[in-house]
């Protein structure tokens, strides 16, 4: 048998890339080979390559491919309202004609009356613990706009029973049309009876389309028929442009996917909303919210109530 071998595949021969084993073929013994061939990495799909079927080798979010299924069938009004109406207003409010770089609040220096204070790092920024960015001149290219909305469902009673959390997802889902993503706890709290690994809650972020309907709905069904609701505040926001606010349990309930089958709803749960801007002030941020109709209420940071102007 193994003269045969070698009768087939002589020493002399050159050994190709598909033996299993060079050594083991030149040896004239069995070889076997962990490493898969070249050839088998790369998936070609062989129906491509064939000139039938032209039809079946376009991708499925091409309008020709058989497999087409139209998401899109109609305009997005709300978008359509932001570069038509909104834009122009924005940049008209907040452009200024000698506009300079206003310097963001940044880490100071000590003030050198002690000698530990050499070599020693910067001193927080007044009044932060954080630094913000510059602000820039206002023009065209840095018009703010809404780039996502974050919805996070925390429910306490998740701890105690694991189906709390999957009804919060499965609200929001409703709710959103989004798919959402479950919450988990990162750490152990001992009073809270709360163990790492635990499903808390869920979360989806909103983009596009979804983000638009979701803020319709939110400001035209569900704020207006919440009982002695004044707005959102006019403290809440990170100084770099996002704007906080949170709906109750009994708030969620005037959503129609939730009104419209109170029966399979008994129970809601609130949200917290993170709305994330380009703008770079909560002031600019506040401007753009409530062209879309949200209201605020209240003073801002650092304006008292009596300096107010109505």
């Amino acid at each position: 048998m193994i003269s045969q071998r070698l009768a087939v595949f002589p020493q002399s021969a050159t050994i190709g890339a598909r033996f299993f084993s060079a050594s083991a073929a030149v040896g004239g013994k069995p070889g076997c080979n962990i490493v898969k061939p070249v050839h088998h990495r790369v998936k070609i799909d062989k129906s491509k390559l064939s000139p039938r079927f032209e039809g079946l080798k376009y991708s499925k979010n091409d309008i020709r491919s058989p497999g087409y299924k139209p998401v899109a069938t109609h305009q997005d009004r709300v978008a359509e309202y932001y570069e038509n109406t909104i834009k122009s207003d924005l940049l008209l409010i907040n452009a200024q004609n000698t506009e300079m770089t206003q310097l963001g609040n940044k880490r100071r220096q000590w003030d050198g009356s002690s000698p530990f204070h050499i070599n020693r790092s910067l001193r927080k920024p007044s009044g932060s613990a954080a630094e913000t960015p510059n602000v820039k001149p206002h023009t065209v290219e840095n018009i703010p706009q809404i780039e996502a909305v974050h919805i996070n469902c925390y429910v306490e009673q998740a701890k105690d029973n694991a189906n709390h959390a999957i009804s919060a997802l499965v609200q929001l889902q409703q709710i959103t049309g989004v798919k959402a993503a479950p919450i988990y706890s990162k750490t152990n709290v001992l009073h809270w009876r709360v163990r790492a690994g635990y499903q808390m809650g869920a979360r989806v972020t909103l983009k596009g389309r979804p983000m638009h309907q979701f803020l319709t709905t939110l400001t035209e069904v569900v704020l207006p028929r919440i009982r002695e609701y004044k707005g959102i505040s006019n403290r809440s926001g990170d100084n770099t442009g996002n704007i906080q606010f949170g709906l109750r349990p009994e708030d969620v309930k005037f959503f129609p996917e939730i009104d419209a089958n109170q029966d399979l709803w008994p129970r809601t749960y609130g949200f917290h909303v993170n709305v994330v801007t380009s703008a770079q002030t909560d002031s600019e941020a506040r401007t753009l919210l409530s062209a879309f109709g949200l209201p605020f209420h209240g003073s801002e940071r650092g304006v008292k109530p009596e300096n107010i102007e109505y």
